[in-house]
């Protein structure tokens, strides 16, 4: 299934899709993960440079999937790769244990490595959508394509003003914490009405509970003020 979360409204966008020089549309989608997690994903990609050829198409992943590269390449779409290893994407550092990493070092060591690897991630992610977007203005064509385990994807489309959507070929990996929806409440209680009453086919409270939950996690909040320049919750505006 697929869904579109609405980033802020760009600027210098017009109807036709094309931007004032007449440049093509930008494409990226971003995956990370295993091959199950990766590769529809990139079918996806081809799939769509295939049918839409005015688009300039991006596939960002692990460099572990290196293999995907010359597939993509047949259907013109470009790929970038990630150095971050598979087994330590994104929101999966959380899931691995330390005994299945085989090193001396000790559980602070091994929380650091995550810590770094997470940090570097971000840092490369970054770099690759910037690389994408960051020398043009952003036209209504522009969109982002993410899977579950590349929600840098989303805190990116956000900041360089373009479309993000949700694309994943299984059911949510992962779900809410019971006290998330009493604790969103509590600390932001004019943005939880907002999502509550929010208009039909905008992101609402259901998005938020279904699988929205997670961009609004701490890590996240650090990540966007620090490195993003963005408010550290996301629908909060910008600095």
């Amino acid at each position: 299934w697929t869904r579109t979360h609405k980033a802020p409204e760009a600027s210098a966008r017009t109807m036709d899709g094309c931007g004032g020089d007449g440049r093509r549309p930008r494409a990226v989608f971003m995956a990370f993960g295993t091959h199950g997690d990766v590769f529809p994903i990139a079918a996806l990609a081809a799939a769509f440079a295939n049918d839409q050829q005015q688009y300039t198409v991006v596939f960002i992943t692990h460099s572990a999937h290196q293999s995907l590269s010359t597939h993509l390449a047949v259907s013109k779409v470009r790929y970038m790769p990630v150095a971050s290893p598979p087994a330590l994407a994104s929101e999966q550092l959380d899931n691995i244990s330390y005994d299945s990493v085989q090193s001396n070092a000790g559980p602070e060591s091994f929380s650091r490595r995550k810590e770094i690897i997470q940090t570097e991630h971000r840092k490369a992610c970054l770099a690759s959508v910037e690389e994408v977007f960051g020398n043009d203005p952003s036209i209504h064509s522009d969109f982002i394509v993410i899977n579950f385990f590349a929600l840098e994807g989303c805190h990116l489309a956000e900041l360089f003003q373009v479309k993000c959507i949700i694309a994943a070929p299984y059911f949510l990996p992962y779900s809410a914490p019971s006290s998330f929806e009493r604790q969103f409440k509590q600390s932001f209680p004019l943005l939880y009405k907002y999502f509550q009453e929010a208009p039909p086919n905008t992101v609402c409270w259901t998005d938020i509970t279904h699988w929205m939950w997670a961009l609004f996690m701490e890590s996240w909040g650090l990540w966007r003020n620090d490195c993003l320049n963005l408010s550290p919750i996301p629908y909060t505006g910008h600095y």
